[in-house]
C-alpha cells in the first residue's frame, strides 16, 4: 500500500489550485503538530503554538506549497535538497518575521540570543534544522501526502475546503483584530505608567524643597538690601553731624554775636536734617514691613495653590493607578494564547510594559 501511494507522488509536484489549497491545509496542520511537540519536547508543557486560535500554523502551508513547486526536483541529490530547503526556508523565516514586525510592531519571535543569527528572525541552528527537513520532507513524506490529495474524492473534498476556509477567515480576523487591541492595551498602560510616573516626579520632595528656597532666598536678599541702606542713611547722619562740629570749632574765634548767629542756624539747619533723615528712616521700615507682609502672603497663598493641585495630582494618580491595575490584571483569552504561543515575544515601542504585562498574563494567580 505504501509502495503504492508513494509511485503515485512521483515528485508530488501540485498541478491545479485544488491540490494547492489541499496542500496549504495539511502543512499548516503538521506544522502546528510539529510546533506544539517541540515546544512540549523543550518546555515540558502542551501550548497551541499557532498564531491563530486553530489547529495550523499558515507559515508552514504557504512555505511548504511554494517549495513544492521546486525542492521535489532535487530528491535525488541529497546535498542540493539540503542547501536549498536551508536556504528556502531560512529566506522565508527571515521575511514572515520581518513583515509580522513592521505590520504588528511585534517581534514574535527572536533568537538573538542563539549564535549566528541575524537580526533574531533566523539563526543557523533552526536553518540546519529546516535543512535537514527538508531532506526527510521530500524523500519520504511528501509524495506520500501529496498522493493522499490527489485519493481524496472531488467533491468531498471542496465541500471540506469550503468549510475549512471560511472558519480560517473567521480566525484570521478575529486574531487580527485582538492582536490591534492587545497592541492598544499595551501601548495605554504604558502610557498611564509614563503618566504616573510624571505626576509623581512633580510633586516629589525635591519639588517642594526648591519652591520653599526660593521664597527664603527672596526674603533673605530684602532684609540684606533693607539693612544696607539703613546703615547708608546713619552713616550719612554721622558724617554731618561731624562736618557741623568741625564748622563750630573753626568759628569759635569770631565775634561772640556771629558766632551766636551761626550756632543758632546750624542747630536748625542739623535739627531740620535730623528730622529728614527720621523721616526717610521710618519711610524705609515702613517700606520694610509693607514687603515682608506681602511676602508672607504670597508664600501662604502659594501653599494653598500647592496643595490644592497636590490634592488634584493626587486624585488623578489614584485613578490611574486604579485603571492601571485592573486593565493590567485583566486576563483576556485572545491575549492570553498570543503570550503563550509566543513566549520571547517583544515590543518594538512599549517593550518594557509589554514584558510586565506578559509576567501578569503568566501568573498563576486568578
Amino acid at each position: 500500500m505504501i509502495e503504492k501511494i508513494i509511485s503515485a507522488g512521483a515528485y508530488g509536484i501540485p498541478q491545479n489550485l485544488y491540490e494547492v489549497l489541499w496542500l496549504f491545509i495539511l502543512y499548516a496542520f503538521l506544522g502546528w503538530c510539529i510546533e506544539v511537540i517541540f515546544h512540549a519536547v523543550n518546555k515540558g508543557i502542551f501550548v497551541n503554538r499557532g498564531f491563530l486560535n486553530g489547529p495550523y500554523c499558515p507559515m508552514y502551508g504557504v512555505g511548504m506549497v511554494m517549495v513544492s513547486f521546486i525542492l521535489p526536483l532535487f530528491k535525488k541529490n541529497i546535498l542540493i535538497l539540503f542547501l536549498a530547503s536551508f536556504v528556502f526556508a531560512s529566506a522565508l523565516e527571515f521575511i514572515t518575521g520581518f513583515l509580522l514586525e513592521k505590520i504588528f510592531h511585534n517581534k514574535w519571535w527572536d533568537y538573538s540570543d542563539l549564535p549566528f543569527n541575524i537580526m533574531g528572525y533566523i539563526c543557523l541552528k533552526f536553518s540546519i534544522y529546516w535543512g535537514l527537513g527538508g531532506v526527510l520532507m521530500f524523500t519520504t513524506i511528501h509524495p506520500m501526502i501529496y498522493s493522499l490529495v490527489k485519493m481524496i474524492p472531488h467533491i468531498a473534498g471542496v465541500i471540506f475546503m469550503v468549510v475549512f476556509y471560511i472558519f480560517f477567515a473567521g480566525d484570521l480576523i478575529v486574531t487580527v483584530m485582538t492582536i490591534l487591541k492587545f497592541n492598544k492595551r499595551v501601548r495605554v498602560l504604558d502610557e498611564m505608567a509614563k503618566k504616573m510616573k510624571e505626576i509623581s516626579d512633580e510633586f516629589g520632595e525635591k519639588v517642594l524643597f526648591e519652591g520653599e528656597q526660593k521664597i527664603e532666598e527672596s526674603k533673605k536678599e530684602f532684609e540684606e538690601n533693607h539693612e544696607e541702606l539703613l546703615t547708608r542713611v546713619n552713616e550719612t547722619t554721622e558724617a554731618a553731624k561731624g562736618k557741623i562740629a568741625e564748622t563750630k570749632d573753626k568759628l569759635a574765634e569770631t565775634t561772640e554775636a556771629a558766632r551766636d548767629k551761626f550756632v543758632e542756624t546750624t542747630e536748625a539747619a542739623r535739627d531740620k536734617f535730623v528730622e529728614t533723615t527720621e523721616a526717610a528712616k521710618d519711610k524705609i521700615t515702613e517700606t520694610a514691613i509693607n514687603t515682608r507682609i506681602d511676602l508672607e502672603l504670597r508664600k501662604e497663598q502659594r501653599e494653598e495653590q500647592r496643595e490644592e493641585k497636590r490634592l488634584q495630582n493626587q486624585k488623578e494618580l489614584q485613578e490611574l493607578q486604579e485603571k492601571y491595575k485592573a486593565l493590567l490584571s485583566e486576563k483576556s483569552r485572545g491575549f492570553k494564547h498570543l503570550v503563550k504561543a509566543f513566549p520571547d515575544m517583544t515590543s518594538k515601542y512599549h517593550n518594557e510594559i509589554l514584558q510586565k504585562y506578559k509576567q501578569q498574563i503568566n501568573s498563576k494567580k486568578k
